[in-house]
């Protein structure tokens, strides 16, 4: 994505003169913190989560709040969460005691209808929960795979307030990105991570940073035959490949271009964490150790994804920025391959122990920390469910969801078709 020309010199300025063109030495040590000799940090899997310097790194707010919102005036009135609960249009059977996934702590779950449990144009990746009014509502990312057209990612709004109802009514909204006054197209990225905080929703853009969604501004559009297989402005008609509902960008926190690899991070996934003063958002990097390295590798490929904090505002709900940009308030390397999400272990108030969801062992759930090796809960040992992304922690410590993305084509939820539950988090400690 491009950024503000002005900004961008701005920033390309402060980096010259700050002699930061990659990250240097750590600032602080953590329990299990070692380098190698050449000042590489060696990674061990399962080793506890290592301290990284990630001063060399700040994102920049592409400022595009109020431009994009007037864009989308002229698509029709606003529409709030609240409208689209009132207008689920699509039923999950609830998991029973016969045909859930084995998990340590399981608690309940949904599997899709059976449309969304079979397609293969859509991947369930990210997953962030919340409250509108008095509903307890679960919004997940889907990644369409085909091409031509990319239709981008769609995000499912699912009621999960009675988990002893019979099904979990939910639908799905396209992601659309605003292009001029009255128009807009799709939101060509994975999904693999999002973050709900007051109103806006965050979603991970893999190279460039952080797109953010406002849940205020919900249009509806055009479902006739014509829109079916078109986006944007068509005629007198706005089309959005068939969807009733579109949710739009807002703005972005993105890395500036100077910024370059090792410094330069993905965001494969996001998560939140509410346990300090400052809310946080969390993103991470997917690495593995055949085709999918990191632009930081330490001594081990694979091991070397990295999980950034960036502090919230509290009242805006937007990254804290300082002359619109914005720093990581930590970074740890994890010393885990093949990670899909994270979320805080709210059984504590310590701000350094997470859990990782992994496609590791065909699926994982790890247990990390800065003072302890991991605890892992392996789907082959019937632990944990397969082939896990997205995860969100409840604020009351309570319980911990997950998605799942599908294992092997099967649409057998105990056998790893695609679910969403979540499990106590009292039972996995």
């Amino acid at each position: 994505m491009a950024f503000n020309k002005t900004r961008g010199l701005f920033i390309a300025a402060w980096l010259t003169g700050a002699g930061l063109a990659g990250c240097g030495p750590a600032l602080e040590q953590e329990p299990g913190d070692e380098t190698t000799g050449s000042g590489q940090q060696a990674l061990t899997e399962g080793a506890p989560l290592t301290a990284h310097d990630a001063s060399c790194l700040k994102l920049q707010d592409q400022n595009t709040w109020s431009t994009y919102a007037s864009y989308m005036t002229g698509v029709g009135p606003a529409l709030g969460l609240p409208a689209i609960l009132g207008d689920l249009n699509r039923a999950g059977p609830v998991l029973t005691s016969t045909n859930h996934p084995a998990a340590v702590g399981y608690k309940g779950g949904f599997r899709w209808n059976d449309g969304d449990m079979a397609t293969t144009d859509w991947v369930p990746q990210g997953l962030t929960a919340g409250v509108s009014g008095t509903t307890n509502v679960a919004i997940v990312a889907w990644h369409y795979t085909l091409t031509s057209p990319d239709k981008g990612v769609r995000v499912s709004v699912a009621d999960i307030s009675d988990m002893s109802l019979s099904a979990v009514n939910y639908r799905h909204l396209l992601l659309v990105r605003p292009t001029s006054a009255g128009n807009f197209t799709t939101i060509p990225e994975h999904g693999g991570g999002l973050a709900w905080y007051g109103n806006y929703l965050y979603m991970a853009d893999t190279a460039d940073g952080v797109r953010v969604f406002d849940l205020t501004q919900i249009r509806e559009v055009s479902t006739s035959t014509t829109c079916e297989t078109a986006i944007g402005k068509v005629g007198t008609e706005w089309c959005a490949y068939g969807y009733k509902y579109v949710l739009p960008q807002v703005s972005a926190y993105v890395v500036p271009s100077t910024i370059v690899s090792p410094c330069r991070p993905k965001f494969s996934f996001l998560g939140k964490d509410s346990r300090g003063t400052t809310d946080v958002l969390l993103s991470g990097e997917y690495c593995n150790n055949t085709g999918t390295g990191c632009p930081y590798d330490g001594s081990t490929p694979g091991l070397g994804g990295r999980l950034y904090r960036w502090p919230v505002d509290s009242t805006t709900y937007r990254l804290k920025t300082v002359s619109g940009l914005v720093a990581p308030e930590r970074a740890w390397i994890m010393n885990e391959p093949n990670v899909q999400g994270v979320a805080p272990i709210m059984t504590t108030t310590a701000t350094t122990s997470y859990w990782l969801s992994s496609t590791r062992y065909s699926g994982a759930l790890f247990k990390v920390s800065t003072g302890a090796s991991r605890t892992a809960y392996l789907s082959g040992s019937g632990q944990w469910a397969r082939m896990p992304e997205g995860m969100h922690a409840t604020g009351s410590g309570t319980n911990l969801w997950t998605v799942t993305e599908g294992y092997n084509g099967s649409t057998s939820p105990a056998s790893g078709g695609r679910v969403v539950f979540f499990a106590d988090q009292a039972s996995l400690d």
